[in-house]
């Protein structure tokens, strides 16, 4: 039987602001898997921890959603936003597992750049929830053109890392394997944007 509770009962937005604390941590991992002395695939044990803790809090959301009648938000933008974090983290778990299943034991300038680029995502992503928690809506929108923007530069990133592989073609076992990596990278940054694209539709509402 659904027991309604208070809307006070389940923090929504305090659990999306530490699922995005989640992303930001995933992220600097990822920046140190990729820039580090270590293989990258050292890092993946900690990376799955944290991709784990993010589906916590999904999982949380979701249940909180089934336990109350009266939300903060929507409620199909609070579980449109779980899922795009979730997939956030979820991306930089991929991303990172590529290096091991692909045995892959180095990192190139575009995989740093790529992590630079999700490190500046995620923490401007991460300043957006607590402006919406704060109901600061119009001040979202500076973190969400961040956000918007630094997609650009992974699209940009990996057409570049692809032009380069097929202007100086190597062994083609090699080649694919990097632009696996690339586009991997690539689609969490999509996903980043996918995160201040609901936040926006979500000031138009609100503001």
């Amino acid at each position: 039987m659904l027991v309604f509770r208070k809307k006070d009962d389940v923090n929504f937005l305090n659990l999306m602001i530490k699922s995005a604390e989640n992303c930001v941590k995933g992220s600097h991992l990822l920046r140190q898997a990729l820039m580090g002395e270590k293989e990258p695939s050292a890092y993946l044990q900690s990376m799955k921890e944290l991709e784990d803790a993010g589906d916590s809090y999904t999982h949380e959301l979701f249940k909180g959603l089934n336990q109350v009648f009266i939300t903060p938000l929507d409620r199909e933008d609070i579980m449109e936003l779980a899922v795009r974090m979730d997939d956030v983290m979820d991306g930089m778990e991929a991303s990172l597992a590529r290096f091991d299943y692909l045995s892959v034991s180095f990192s190139d300038d575009y995989m740093k750049q790529f992590s630079e680029v999700l490190v500046s995502q995620c923490e401007h992503m991460l300043q957006a929830f607590k402006l919406l928690s704060k109901k600061k809506y119009m001040q979202i929108h500076e973190h969400t053109l961040h956000i918007n923007s630094l997609e650009n530069e992974g699209d940009r990133l990996m057409r570049e890392g692809i032009r380069e592989i097929f202007k100086n073609p190597k062994d083609p076992y090699h080649d694919f394997k990097l632009k696996e990596i690339y586009e991997r990278l690539e689609e969490t940054t999509d996903a980043c944007e996918d995160v201040a694209d609901i936040l926006e539709s979500v000031v138009l509402r609100y503001a």
